[in-house]
């Protein structure tokens, strides 16, 4: 019983007045609620398995879940009847206005079920009504939510637990009542369906290379302090009149102990000249095995045996581990041997192996890889006939109406040729609102590389398209128009270098020339692909073979000049026609960091940090395109649309694409940011931005570029005394020979010496005085390059200097004063336009915080 809650209350209000004969309000509500959070064991049948092999482990932590973690229902109803009866003002008879009255019965409820079916996979489910109890009973509106989120558990294998996936799906349905007419006719519902797919992954290399001993080992060298190889020294073996304990000598003289001999002595002499050697004297019946600890710590030893008379013994033996090994005896007489192991010199010593795990590590270079994928669908559909029902918001009937595969956002833009086959669409000339799909689809991919230690380089590449579609499925054909948008990282530094020119070489550009002179050899490969092509029904030549006479491809449309410019100013393949270039031709983008330079040894003197930066980012991106309306289909997205100025059919693809773009940005091609032993910073960048449009309309291109040089120095004074600027005393700390606790700590003044006021109890605040000088210059143009006429100008741009100076000091704990100044000086490129300006900020402000 605990799991139900009940609710009900009603209200009344009644008034009257001078204008009012009475005014009466009726509310009813009540509700139910019932809600069920199980408590149990998941089922596990692989728990108690006794193998410690880690293969089982995704075994051992399966479990299912036979019951849902939580299922939640809610039920209200609520109901509002309000009647208002006014007095007639303006009769001297007692008559009676008409009584205006309104009422609402509502019926709202909500259905939630979570249910985590294993560790991994995470469903969620909700459903919302909102009806109103009429004559008959109509439902408003309905509300669908399917949430499932499934973790791979590969990551449980040895093999595979350098990676991490996640995959998680999502859908929502809704169904919205439509409009009636007067006379009954219902223009139809809406719904609605969205699904949203996601896809993540991770590749730990590291984890993937340490499966190899060699490469772990290698992995664990680098990365190590920079002065893993510095040994602490044996503070014992100098103390005078102390020797190592290695020797095997007297602690006091120095001398062998000479009491000591016969057998022992012997011994002593038969001992290896490699005094790190382990000795021991051994007896192994036949048939048998021992093992012998030598506590090396090291597999690589090196295993003899001797006889009484110094023979040597041929044995058998196997390493156990680090520490020990096993002598086998496989004859059926008992051996009797003086065994000895010593260890190999460290691979680590040897030049070779450094070599190679040098190798190895660069080799090593790439630590991480991830990826997500996001793949996003909906559709809405006006006109749909069938009412809602009461399971997953399906009409029951032949078949489920919309149909489950609708409501759980399993569909496309063929679900309309279902729907008009069931007869669930409006068919009504007068009502033309058409059907309309949005999809995005977006990859991002990252990988970190790390060629050598403090040198980090990360990759990043992206692919997003959007796409939406409006059909008119009342009408034959289903006419349909297309418009979306198109970006993906790509590479166009071979172009970022040359310059824009100047105004005495006409802003040549030597990209921009190869661009125009390769715009023919394009057209001819595009035209070529209508060879043998026919003009389709319903244009002036239906039927006719393609002919370039009648009307031939425009040398200046998108399908020419868009493959053109991206063969010129990227570094794409250009064998491809496509204005939207595939996942193929996907290139990245980077980021390099390095601040190794402070472990050499002249810069660890004068540096604290010094960190070296470099950034670029290119992107290709089509910004807006939409379909043309006369556009028919050849083949494999070939096809005509109709010449405005002839009315003859014309090739072309089915994109109206005005405009293409590659922004570009090196943030910065080189900075520099170090910090001095006195804490001082300085920095020094140079970036440079460069945006390309590519004009189909106005046949040009224009070139925005930037280059800004930053120098920037900042320093901070502990403590500062302001009083010695203008002549007045200054305060010093000097040094207490005293030991804390011993007395107050004294300080100079101009006055002579008062107490330390850290130390006598009283509050000190240091009197910081932080300083900031920047200076920057940039240089912008724009340059306008006409495509059919191969002419270059400037159209805009300016140069700008900019020094700036600011001071911050702290004169309390709540008040700090600030002094900047700031000049800059802007001079147009083109005189014509505009003219020089200079401008002069400068100032002090005081700042009153109450919140420190």
């Amino acid at each position: 019983p605990a799991n139900f809650t009940f609710w009900y209350n009603h209200s009344h209000r009644q008034t009257s007045g001078e204008t009012t004969v009475y005014e009466n309000e009726d509310q009813w509500r009540g509700g139910l609620n019932y809600s069920w959070t199980p408590v149990y064991k998941a089922w596990e049948p692989f728990k108690n398995l006794k193998s410690k092999s880690k293969w089982l482990d995704i075994l051992k932590r399966f479990g299912l879940n036979w019951l849902p973690q939580n299922v939640t229902f809610n039920t209200e109803m609520s109901r509002i009847y309000h009647e208002l009866q006014s007095r007639d003002m303006e009769s001297m008879e007692d008559s009676k206005l008409p009584l205006v009255f309104n009422e609402q019965f509502l019926w709202d409820r909500d259905f939630s079920l979570r249910w985590d079916l294993t560790k991994n996979l995470h469903a969620n489910f909700h459903s919302a009504t909102h009806a109103e109890i009429e004559e008959p009973y109509t439902p408003l509106d309905y509300n669908q939510t399917v949430n499932l989120t499934y973790q791979l558990p590969l990551n449980l294998m040895p093999v595979f637990d350098w990676l991490t996936s996640d995959a998680t799906y999502q859908s929502t349905y809704t169904w919205v009542r439509g409009t009636a007419l007067d006379d009954g006719t219902s223009l139809g519902n809406t719904i609605t369906t969205n699904r949203t797919i996601k896809l993540n992954g991770a590749l730990n290399m590291q984890k993937l290379y340490d499966h190899i001993p060699f490469l772990k080992k290698t992995n664990e060298r680098f990365s190590k302090t920079q002065n893993r190889n510095l040994k602490p020294k044996d503070t014992r073996a100098n103390r005078p009149g102390q020797r190592g304990a290695k020797d095997g000598k007297d602690s006091k003289d120095g001398k062998a102990d000479s009491k000591k001999g016969g057998k022992d002595d012997d011994n002593k002499k038969d001992l290896p000249k490699n005094q790190k050697s382990f000795v021991k004297e051994v007896t192994l019946k036949g048939d048998t095995s021992v093992v012998v600890t030598h506590n090396k710590k090291t597999k690589r030893i090196k295993v003899t045996a001797k006889d009484s008379k110094g023979k040597s013994v041929p044995i058998s033996y196997r390493k156990v581990d680090d520490n020990s090994i096993k002598i086998i005896n496989k004859t059926d007489s008992t051996l009797r041997f003086k065994v000895t192991v010593t260890p190999k010199e460290p691979l680590d010593d040897k030049g070779w192996y450094k070599t190679a795990q040098c190798l190895a590590r660069v080799l090593m270079m790439v630590r991480n890889v991830s990826f997500t994928y996001n793949n996003n669908f909906a559709m809405s559909i006006p006109g749909f006939m069938p009412n809602v029902g009461d399971i997953f918001g399906q009409r029951r009937g032949d078949i489920l109406a919309p149909g489950l595969d609708f409501g759980f956002g399993l569909v496309d833009e063929g679900y309309l040729d279902k729907a008009r086959e069931n007869d669930w669409l409006l068919h009504n000339d007068s009502v033309a609102t058409p059907a309309t799909t949005n999809k995005t689809e977006d990859l991002q991919l990252r990988m970190t590389l790390e060629p050598v230690r403090d040198l980090k380089i990360d990759l990043n590449a992206s692919r997003t398209m959007t796409t939406a579609k409006s059909i008119q499925y009342m009408y034959q054909g289903n006419p349909t128009t297309q418009s979306g948008t198109f970006s993906m990282t790509t590479i166009s530094i071979k172009s970022a270098f040359e310059g824009t020119g100047d105004a005495n070489n006409g802003y040549k550009s030597k990209t921009f020339e190869t661009f125009c002179n390769s715009l023919g050899k394009f057209r001819e490969r595009v035209e070529s692909q209508y060879a043998g092509a026919t003009y389709p029904v319903g244009t002036s030549l239906a039927g006719q073979t393609y002919n370039p006479e009648n009307g031939s491809l425009n040398p200046y449309s998108a399908d020419v000049m868009v493959p053109a410019f991206l063969d010129a100013y990227t570094s794409m393949s250009g064998h491809s026609l496509s204005i939207f270039p595939s996942l193929a031709r996907l290139l990245p983008n980077w980021t390099i960091r390095y601040s190794g330079l402070s472990r050499l040894p002249w810069f660890a003197d004068h540096f604290k940090s010094v960190n070296l930066s470099h950034a670029y980012k290119s992107v290709y991106a089509v910004g807006s395109y939409a379909s043309y309306s006369t556009w028919q289909e050849y083949m494999n997205g070939l096809g005509f649309i109709n010449d405005a100025t002839t009315g003859n059919p014309v090739p072309s693809s089915m994109f109206n694409v005005s405009t293409v773009s590659i922004n570009e940005a090196f943030s910065p091609l080189l900075g520099v940011d170090v910090t001095l032993q006195n804490n001082m910073t300085l920095k020094l960048e140079y970036k440079s931005t460069r945006v390309i449009n590519l004009s189909m309309t106005s046949v040009q291109i224009n070139e925005t570029t930037s280059k800004d040089w930053v120098v920037g120095m900042g320093y901070k004074i502990n403590n500062f005394d302001i009083a010695r600027l203008f002549g007045g005393g200054s305060h010093r700390k000097v040094k207490s020979n005293k030991k804390s606790g011993d007395g107050d700590d004294m300080s100079e003044s101009g006055s002579g010496r008062t107490p330390n006021k850290s130390n006598t109890g009283m509050s000190s605040f240091n009197h910081d005085l932080n300083l900031r000088f920047d200076l920057s210059y940039r240089d912008q143009a724009n340059i306008s390059r006409d495509i059919a006429s191969m002419t270059s100008s400037a159209s805009s741009g300016n140069t700008a200097f900019k020094f700036s100076f600011k001071a911050d000091y702290t004169l309390s704990k709540l008040l700090t004063m600030t002094f900047y100044f700031d000049r800059q000086t802007n001079t147009p490129l083109l005189s014509a336009s505009s003219y020089p300006t200079t401008t002069t900020d400068f100032g002090f402000s005081l700042k009153f915080s109450l919140t420190r």
